[in-house]
């Protein structure tokens, strides 16, 4: 699986913003001018080893740009402290997903990591995202930590022991967000109330004749959510339309009497821009621009998040803004207002958190934060935590279950990760993979249980165990298991026809996975498939056809179970959602329907692996090649 993300749009330097008129009449003292400090998707990506993600900005005198190293949260505590200085009238706030889908060191102790850094960041209020919800409103309450209270995960008899996985801050405790967490349109259906506040207000001191300066805050996450989350975790809550939840929220907070509305929201757009900090707004699309031109003159700004990029946009007369994710990029949003307390202007910048973890020097007009030092030290202390937590065995194996080692002459060859597996071929532990993904969607809670599930040979990093053991009862700890699968994918079922799986098959060889993946003897990317299922392909049909074209799968030896598949019967198909979005490739999977997601890849290797102790690694045989060519 290639992990190499890039950032697409806003600016390094240059402060050029947008400006939203609202109205009112000018006086002689207005308020002071207020700035919001925003970000969206962090997703436990603390430190720069997370991601080592880079962005590309723009000089003086190069339009194309320069790439630049971005993120790590003691870098990102730098930047706000300094975006602060300039305005003492600040806020920090968030779009959400500041926890889930997150890295080992966060992940390990369910995140109360990130919580205690973004505490030190000084974020103020946070919609919730979709992540919010991966492990269900009890623990995200417990995250929130509900009337001041602070507990410790519960122990499960695996994980939820004190000061190892959790409770890691000074004297065992968990003090929980200091954040307020909002969700406008997140209602539990036995109360019929919010499941958190809907708005927050902020009041800044106020300068001249005046008075004080109020901003109301309304946070929410996008109404599709429970289609991206484990059912159970949503079960009892409703996911209420976005335009009115927020419209009715902003009513409310202009007749409380604020100076502006602005919107956290949980859901976003994309641009064609191809570099951070582009303030043009080329090509502006995606699902959140319905809900903002069905938004009223209450609203002034709009703080979004969820895709995963960056912009700075106007649209239905508001600000629309996104700052990147994994804390790549920070929005500086400045309010200014009129002499009758209406917001007069709204400009913001987008600007990159650029760490000092390059090799070579940047040029004129690009410098590097800063570590916070007191940040960094908190974050050193995780990882090295993070380390002991992942000791706790989950599991044991009678045998080393192992990837596919390359053939000889593949030790410098790049697609065969320079010699440490082989992609081309089915192996022990993507089996083992796919059969725990497969599982996690079968039992009797499930109402539509899967059948049969893929993971991509270049999901499966490592083998797990050692050659020599101690075998047959070796040890799996967390953190063994966690580095074969280290990707923290979200699992999700779709419908698929059995031409559709064939079709998907095919694409293993088509081009440009012909020529993408290949070690000698071999070409394309293999996809492991889970117990019961197996097919046979012809090697004599020609690899790296167009896509559509390929014909190396031999149709009539598809078996599932034991019974031969049908081209026009659906079946239910269990993958990340990095393979339903097209992932290495493998576009036909995106024409899966009916989606319901059910946690993560780790989640599902954990219960596995504690579901079958002393576990035999299979003999990889649910694919077979007829002929002799690659």
């Amino acid at each position: 699986m290639g992990f190499v993300r890039q950032l697409g749009a806003a600016a390094v330097v240059a402060a050029v913003g947008l400006l939203t008129a609202c109205g009112g009449s000018s006086g002689s003292q207005p308020p002071g001018p207020v700035r919001l400090i925003a970000f969206n998707d962090i997703h436990g990506y603390l430190s720069t080893t997370d991601n080592n993600s880079t962005s590309i900005v723009q000089v003086p005198g190069n339009a194309a740009g320069v790439k630049v190293n971005t993120g790590g949260l003691a870098y990102m505590s730098t930047l706000i402290s300094q975006l602060k200085a300039a305005n003492p009238s600040s806020i920090v706030v968030a779009a959400g997903d500041n926890i889930g889908a997150s890295p080992y060191t966060s992940n390990i102790a369910h995140d109360e990591p990130t919580v205690d850094i973004l505490n030190q960041l000084g974020l103020e209020v946070s919609s919730v995202g979709n992540h919010e919800f991966d492990k269900g409103l009890t623990e995200l309450k417990r995250i929130q930590g509900s009337n001041g209270a602070s507990t410790c995960y519960p122990s499960d008899g695996t994980f939820g022991v004190v000061g190892k996985d959790t409770c890691l801050m000074t004297g065992n405790t968990f003090s929980g967000a200091k954040w307020t967490y909002l969700a406008a349109n997140v209602v539990n259906s036995s109360t019929g109330q919010t499941i958190f506040p809907a708005t927050y207000v902020k009041t800044f001191p106020g300068s001249g004749s005046y008075g004080n300066t109020t901003v109301g805050f309304i946070g929410l996450t996008f109404k599709n959510t429970p289609s991206e989350v484990n059912q159970t975790g949503v079960a009892g809550l409703s996911f209420g339309d976005e335009a009115t939840a927020i419209n009715n929220a902003a009513r409310s907070l202009k007749v409380q009497g604020v100076n502006a509305v602005v919107v956290l929201i949980h859901q976003g757009g994309y641009t064609t821009s191809t570099y951070y900090g582009d303030t043009t707004c080329p090509g502006f699309n995606g699902d959140l621009l319905p809900i903002v031109d069905a938004l009223s003159a209450d609203v002034d700004v709009v703080v979004s998040g969820h895709t995963h990029t960056d912009y700075i946009c106007q649209r239905n007369g508001k600000l629309v803004t996104q700052s990147g994710f994994y804390g790549t990029g920070v929005t500086s949003i400045d309010l200014s207002f009129d002499g009758s307390g209406h917001m007069a202007s709204a400009q913001a910048v987008n600007n990159p958190v650029i760490n000092d973890t390059n090799t070579t020097a940047y040029p004129s007009g690009i410098t590097a934060l800063s570590k916070n030092a007191t940040v960094d030290s908190a974050i050193s202390r995780y990882v090295q935590l993070s380390a002991a937590a992942g000791s706790a065995i989950v599991g044991t194996i009678a045998n080393q279950v192992t990837i596919q080692a390359p053939p000889a002459g593949c030790s410098t060859n790049n697609t065969c990760d320079s010699g440490s597996r082989n992609k081309t071929v089915e192996s022990a532990m993507g089996d083992l993979s796919a059969d725990s993904q497969l599982a996690a969607f079968q039992g009797s809670s499930i109402t539509n249980p899967g059948q049969i599930s893929f993971i991509q040979a270049g999901g499966v990093r490592t083998n797990l165990g050692t050659s020599t053991g101690p075998y047959p009862n070796y040890p799996v700890s967390y953190a063994q298991l966690f580095a074969t699968n280290p990707f923290h994918d979200t699992l999700v079922a779709i419908d698929m026809t059995g031409a559709q799986i064939k079709r998907v098959l095919e694409q293993q060889w088509e081009a440009p996975n012909n020529t993408a993946f290949y070690a000698p003897g071999g070409v394309g990317e293999i996809l492991n498939p889970s117990v019961g299922f197996s097919y046979t392909w012809d090697s004599s049909q020609p690899a790296g056809m167009p896509s559509g074209q390929g014909n190396r799968v031999v149709a009539s030896s598809m078996m599932l179970n034991g019974t031969l598949m049908s081209q026009t019967q659906t079946y239910r198909v269990v993958v990340s959602t990095f393979l339903q979005g097209g992932g290495d490739n493998f576009s036909v999977f995106k024409q899966g329907l009916n989606p319901i997601q059910g946690g993560f890849d780790i989640a599902a290797l954990v219960n596995y692996m504690t579901a079958h102790p002393n576990y035999q690694p299979v003999t990889p045989s649910r694919i077979t090649k007829l002929g002799t060519n690659p």
